[in-house]
Order: C-alpha cells, then sequence, then structure tokens
C-alpha cells in the first residue's frame, strides 16, 4: 500500500477547502491527477447566471503558510520558476493560502494572494530562487461577501490588468456592455515598450484587415484614414507593415505618389533584414509589395482582391 504522509493530507484536505467555499459562487474544475503543473484549480465565474471569466488557484496549505494574526494576512514562499510560469499565463494565477493547525480543530480563513498583479506591480527578486509574497484578501470563515466581492470585482480588475503586460490598457470586463466602464491601474511606463509596439501594430493590421471586407462606407474609410494618421505617427518604427498599411490607405485614397514611396519603403524593410529576407514566405511577400508598387506607379486602383490575408510582423 501507497504511503500517504501528512503533508498531503493537507494539501487534500486545503485544497477541498476551497473548492467547498467557491463552489456555491462560481464553476470550479480541479486538475486532473498527474497533470499538476503549479495549478490546482481551474475556475470560471458566473455573472447574469453565465459563464464568464477565467482563473487559476494554487492552493498551500499548512505550515507553509505563515500566519500574521494582527494583520489579518498570511504568506507563503514561492519558487521564483513557478512565478515566472504564472506571469506568462493567458488568465489570472492566484494562491489561496489556508494556514490551519493539524488535526483540523475548527475551519479556517483562506487568505488570497494576486499572484498575477503582485507579479505586474511589484519588481520581485528574481535572481533568488524564492520570495515571500503576503495574501491581498481574506475570506473569513462563515462569509460569502468577501468572494462575492473577490468574484465580481478583483476577477475581472486582475483580467483586464493581465493585459499591459501585451501594451494593451484594458477596461475590466463586464458581461453586458456598461456605459461607464473602469481600467484598473497599471504599471504603465515598466511596459511602455510593449506599449508603443503594440499602438502602431494595431491601426496597422486594422487597416490591412479592413481594407479586404466589402462594402465599405464612408465612415470606414474614415476609419482607415485615422489608423493611417496613427501609424505615421511612429515614422521611426521600421517595421514594414506599417509601411505598406500606409502605402495600402494611400492607394485606396488614389494618392499613387505616397503609395508607392510607402511601399519602397516597406520592402526594402524585408530586404535589409538578414532574419527574414531570404525565406520562401517573405520573397513572396516582396513580390506582393512589388506588384502593389507597380499598379500604384501606373496610377491604377488598388486591387483588394489580392491583398493577403494574413500577415506576420518582424
Amino acid at each position: 500500500m501507497p504511503f500517504v504522509g501528512e503533508n498531503r493530507l493537507k494539501g487534500n484536505y486545503g485544497t477541498a477547502l476551497v473548492m467547498s467555499r467557491l463552489s456555491s459562487e462560481c464553476l470550479v474544475r480541479p486538475v486532473a491527477a498527474d497533470t499538476d503543473v503549479g495549478v490546482d484549480l481551474y475556475c470560471e465565474t458566473v455573472a447574469e447566471n453565465r459563464p464568464f471569466l477565467h482563473f487559476w488557484l494554487q492552493v498551500k496549505a499548512g505550515d507553509q503558510c505563515k500566519l500574521d494574526t494582527g494583520a489579518e494576512r498570511a504568506s507563503c514562499r514561492f519558487e521564483i520558476d513557478h512565478l515566472s510560469y504564472w506571469a506568462r499565463q493567458p488568465v489570472p494565477v492566484f494562491a489561496a493560502l489556508v494556514p490551519t493547525e493539524w488535526p483540523v480543530r475548527r475551519e479556517p480563513d483562506i487568505y488570497v494572494i494576486d499572484i498575477t498583479t503582485q507579479n505586474l506591480l511589484n519588481n520581485l527578486p528574481f535572481t533568488q530562487e524564492k520570495v515571500t509574497l503576503w495574501s491581498d484578501y481574506r475570506w473569513p470563515t462563515g462569509e460569502r461577501g468577501s468572494i462575492q466581492q473577490f468574484l465580481m470585482h478583483i476577477v475581472p480588475d486582475t483580467t483586464a490588468r493581465l493585459q499591459v503586460s501585451k501594451g494593451v490598457i484594458a477596461s475590466s470586463p463586464t458581461p453586458t456592455p456598461q456605459y461607464v466602464q473602469r481600467s484598473p491601474a497599471v504599471p504603465v511606463l515598466r511596459f511602455k515598450d510593449q506599449i508603443q509596439c503594440q499602438l502602431p501594430r494595431t491601426a496597422a493590421n486594422a487597416i490591412l484587415f479592413s481594407i479586404q471586407e466589402e462594402h465599405a462606407t464612408t465612415e470606414d474609410d474614415d476609419f482607415r484614414r485615422l489608423m493611417a494618421k496613427i501609424v505615421a505617427e511612429f515614422g521611426d518604427d521600421l517595421h514594414w507593415e506599417n509601411f505598406f498599411s500606409r502605402g495600402i490607405s494611400s492607394h485606396a485614397d488614389e494618392d499613387y505618389s505616397n503609395a508607392v514611396a510607402m511601399y519602397a519603403k516597406a520592402r526594402q524593410s524585408i530586404q535589409n533584414d538578414p532574419n527574414v529576407r531570404d525565406d520562401p514566405a517573405w520573397r513572396e511577400l516582396v513580390k506582393e509589395i512589388e506588384r502593389r508598387e507597380e499598379q500604384a506607379q501606373s496610377g491604377n486602383w488598388l486591387n483588394v482582391g489580392q491583398v493577403t490575408s494574413d500577415y506576420s510582423g518582424s
């Protein structure tokens, strides 16, 4: 028979307790046996009687959780490798701490660490092997309000905050559109490079993809021109798609001379990049740009049907 130690029982109790407290408020799915990679529970909030936002929970129980009763908070040490793993995830990650005596004599409070937010806001010492994190929230025993507050406000805010790592400052998601939107504070300067990269890329791709849609209205054309102005503000950004999208927009407006100039810069950006210029797919892209260049030089209308449907950034 396999040996079941005390630590395993503590972990089993902690996970079951957190599931029990959450299961009446949201959907909870335990991670399948032998697939634990630092997450114990997959959770999904419920809003307006529908599944809404996903988040992950890692449960820590027993002596590894240190309780500060005076401050009503708890702490736990985490491996830096785990924090790095959680920082790369597409959904918010939280840790639920269950500090309790053993054997359990009374149901303990649960303390929650917002791993995602602490990863974003704090300069964690990633040169160390482990770091101590303190809880951000407390779920007192027998009290539902703190869990409901967590699910209704904290999870949406952290979901929005997570987007800044991709260069997006997002509003907290709501199950239905709201007139008043809230954007949680994010460390903008820490992610300024990602934001500065995302702005022109979003605008450039908006032009490239929207130009392929049929039956564009005057309002749609105004949108495309606005996106082109945004891309033009990043004149020092030499990514090929910035020039190409501006060329496409100028071509659509029959500004052939500017279209030719932008196409030429897009083509040169690829041809001057040793990382991609010899790749067959990129060579085909250069040929497409050359075809556009020739069309504009000849004063021909933009042939939307020939625009490539997918683009790769460089």
